[in-house]
């Protein structure tokens, strides 16, 4: 599966935001629930980066609990590396899915 094909089959849209980065990199964002976003910058020299954030702040207000002060819009979970690679619909199948494994394992009744 090609790239750009890879990006509309999972939802992903261009964004009118800004990329990070220099010249003619650009965005696509995908919201597979209304608390996650999947961000791609991909650039000219083929590679892209995969990131995303959740909005952490908003999710748990939705279940009754609150993160310190309860500032929703500075509470958000992002990872602390972005995941590089290669513009194919491989790559980026593959980050999501490690991003999803990832994220399948935090059990806040279970920390440890």
């Amino acid at each position: 599966m090609e790239f750009d094909e890879a990006l509309t089959k999972l939802g992903f849209r261009q964004s009118e935001q800004r990329a990070f980065g220099s010249g003619g990199t650009r965005l696509f964002e995908s919201h597979p629930n209304r608390f996650m976003t999947y961000s791609v910058h991909a650039a000219d020299d083929g590679t892209a980066i995969f990131s995303w954030e959740f909005a952490l702040g908003d999710y748990l207000a939705d279940r009754g609990l609150q993160v310190g002060s309860d500032e929703a819009l500075n509470q958000f979970v992002f990872p602390r590396e972005d995941l590089r690679g290669m513009q194919t619909g491989a790559w980026l199948t593959a980050a999501i899915e490690q991003t999803e494994a990832m994220l399948s394992t935090i059990r806040l009744d279970r920390p440890e």
